[in-house]
């Protein structure tokens, strides 16, 4: 990069102040370009969050054993991908409670 800015007789007489001059120009580029970038991931990781606020579907309150309960989550899983494999049908969970064995 040196010689992209200097030529070789620029070089022979190069001092200190013209290497931290480099120096400080290169680190600041680095700096800029990761502000970039910071920026950049900040408006995606927003319009990620705003795009989830509008698509969250909340369970019903009958449902609220799927929140606590991770065996009823699978059991749920697995009705309807077997519904689906067996009918070829979408499947839709209305409601899930726990039977007592």
């Amino acid at each position: 990069m040196l010689f992209a800015i200097y030529d070789q007789t620029m070089v022979d007489n190069f001092g200190l102040l013209e290497a931290l001059l480099i120096t400080l120009v290169a680190i600041i580029i680095v700096f800029v370009v990761l502000l970039v970038i910071i920026l950049v991931a900040g408006g995606f990781s927003k319009s990620i969050e705003i795009y989830d606020s509008k698509t969250k579907i909340n369970p019903r309150p009958e449902n609220s054993i799927l929140e606590t309960d991770e065996d009823a989550v699978a059991a749920a899983l697995v009705a309807t991908i077997d519904f689906h494999k067996t009918t070829g049908q979408n499947a839709r969970l209305v409601s899930i409670k726990r039977v007592d064995d």
